[in-house]
């Protein structure tokens, strides 16, 4: 009766053995990456997903190829995804269990998007079409608003459409009404006396104020800014807290993008505005010495322009008519959190300070529900420090630094933690299967995008 006892004891053992193997059966998927030429590709992000809605994640190595293990059998969902080609996908892949299975082989082809950016319409004409939009502008739907524009990422302006625009102005209605009602209180206030009184002298500070008023915006909107290739429109911002807009617009007074994009000194609106002062020597009755002519004209026109600027950002666009619809760009916010995939590993054991390292981007990174970075882009920096944890139950630490994702045109800098300021660890796991490590950064600051990312 024991012996039996015994014998049925064991025979539930097995029968317990086979059915947890059986239920714990693994197997692996493995591959390769290459281009259309048969390159291979280093650090192609290989999503295993299976039908439960598990995920198992790993990077193609320098001769593309991968390998996932520990996956329990069954069929998965295959993606591939690398910097500047489209995702290859497979379905209901089969795990194998055996050494004798075929490598999956993805071929990524040239992503769409990346072909197409160099067709379509150029700059000049999207400027065109920007200028003719800027030119229905108008404050109370009367006084002209032409040199702000409300476009995100406005065309530069070539030398012929600054032309354009600065004579648009000039012909304007507003422009004579404007002179003539400036001229109207000089003569009431007997400035310039020499002029006189009545219909001439009426006639001589017009003249002077509108020739003032072309020379200013000729010499230094037109000729300089197109010789100096600098754009003297205001760029609306319209984005950010009440402080950040202000400081926008007094930057825009101290600054002044260039046609290349980038903030630069106001080289053409200081020499304009200089040479419009000494031309007005000319027909200016009166006396005032070099240093009173070029130090008012500077601080007036500085004063005039941070005054001005403030009032486009925060009222009139508010009163101008046709500003046009303008899309919102996609802000990616500080501390959002970036998972990467280490190309080669970053873990405390296999690195040491100043060593260059690579990540790709684990998966797409949205903002609003639009793709702002895919899965693939590339991010590199460098090792700070590595510490030794303080037993050997305690684990390693790694600290990087300059590590920065590159998102289509744009960079975004990431940091190890998610409050600025807070000195710690970057936070890492290995991958299940692959062995491979996956960190979690955060934006370092706000990244603001281009609709047409």
């Amino acid at each position: 009766m024991s012996a039996a006892r015994t014998l049925q004891k064991f025979l539930l053992f097995v029968c317990l053995v086979f059915e947890s193997a059986y239920g714990q059966a693994t197997g692996s998927i493995e591959g390769k990456a290459a281009d259309a030429s048969g390159a291979a590709i280093l650090g192609a992000v290989v999503t295993i997903e299976g039908s439960d809605g598990s995920r198992h994640m790993t990077v193609t190595d320098a001769d593309g190829g991968f390998h996932v293990s520990l996956l329990p059998l069954g069929n998965y969902n295959v993606r591939i995804s690398a910097y500047g080609l489209s995702d290859w996908t497979a379905a209901n892949v089969q795990v194998s269990d055996t050494l004798e299975s075929k490598p999956l082989l993805a071929v990524l082809q040239v992503a769409p998007n990346v072909t197409s950016v160099t067709v379509g319409v150029g700059p000049e004409e999207v400027a065109a079409e920007q200028l003719q939009q800027q030119l229905k502008q108008r404050t109370l739907g009367v006084f002209p608003n032409f040199y702000v524009t409300y476009e995100s990422h406005p065309a530069p302006l070539s030398s012929k459409q600054k032309l354009h625009l600065g004579v648009r102005l000039l012909i304007d209605p507003t422009t004579f009404v404007a002179v003539g009602a400036t001229s109207g209180i000089q003569q009431e206030m007997n400035s310039y006396y020499q002029y006189g009184q009545g219909a001439e002298g009426f006639a001589k500070r017009f003249a002077a104020n509108y020739t003032t008023t072309a020379a200013s915006i000729l010499i230094t909107d037109v000729a300089m800014a197109s010789l100096l290739h600098q754009d003297p429109r205001y760029f609306y911002s319209g984005q950010g807290t009440n402080s950040q807009r202000a400081w926008h617009a007094v930057k825009s007074s101290l600054l002044t993008k260039g046609d290349n994009g980038r903030w630069q000194p106001p080289y053409a609106s200081v020499a304009g505005w200089i040479a419009a002062a000494e031309i007005s020597e000319i027909y200016l009755p009166g006396e005032r010495t070099q240093y009173t002519l070029i130090g008012r004209t500077l601080m007036f026109r500085f004063a005039g322009a941070v005054a001005i600027n403030m009032l486009q950002e925060f009222l009139l666009k508010k009163l101008t008519s046709n500003t046009g619809a303008r899309s919102v760009a996609p802000l990616l916010r500080e501390g959002t959190p970036v998972s990467l995939i280490a190309v080669d590993q970053a873990g405390a054991s296999g690195v040491s300070t100043g060593d260059k390292v690579s990540f790709v981007l684990a998966q797409d990174l949205t903002v609003d529900g639009k793709v702002v970075a895919k899965a693939g882009d590339v991010a590199s920096g460098r090792v700070g420090q590595v510490s030794a944890g303080n037993s050997p139950d305690e684990a390693s630490t790694v600290g990087l630094e300059r590590v920065t994702l590159r998102a289509g045109s744009v960079d975004v800098p990431l940091r190890s933690n998610q409050v600025r300021g807070v000195a710690g660890p970057m936070q890492y796991k290995e991958l299940a299967g692959s062995g491979k490590l996956e960190v979690t950064l955060y934006v370092a600051q706000n990244v603001q995008f281009p609709e047409s990312q």
